[in-house]
């Protein structure tokens, strides 16, 4: 299972992910020098417990895309789920880009405040590279058993 290739991709992938669970997105300030940070949990005032935007959404997607990430990975067996599903967790990923700016963009407006942006922002356009690299290879392994196939 390990030695896979397309296994180790998908492990990154998942690794990348779940490093967006500890760090925040984005901070935001506004003219009264009030510090907002947006992470797994919302958008919330450093320093406090006030929730300025709840992130449900963001939230379930998040821990969706993970988890499909996780049983993608113990799927080895079963190629064509697979990949499948690593498809449907690449999209999943675009859809949390596209949520995630979306937050950006109304808290912004909400606070009339100035965006610092963080690496962790990243983190979902670089699984969905980690997960294509790895569908490339299941798809390759896929190809490479149907053609023994063929000449059985």
């Amino acid at each position: 299972m390990i030695q896979r290739i397309q296994t180790v991709y998908l492990l990154l992938s998942l690794t990348v992910i779940g490093m967006m669970f500890f760090f925040p997105f984005t901070v935001f300030a506004d003219a009264d020098a009030v510090r907002y940070v947006f992470d797994f949990s919302g958008v919330h005032a450093v320093g406090t417990d006030a929730m300025v935007t709840g992130t449900l959404p963001f939230q379930i997607l998040l821990v969706t895309v993970a988890v499909i990430n996780l049983v993608t990975i113990f799927l080895f067996r079963n190629r064509r789920l697979q990949i499948r599903l690593s498809v449907f967790n690449m999209l999943l990923m675009a859809g949390i880009l596209v949520l995630a700016a979306w937050y950006i963009y109304y808290t912004k407006g909400e606070l009339q405040a100035q965006v610092y942006y963080k690496v962790t922002l990243l983190f979902p356009l670089v699984s969905i590279v980690l997960t294509w690299l790895a569908f490339r290879n299941i798809l390759k392994d896929e190809l490479l058993v149907r053609s023994a196939d063929r000449i059985r």
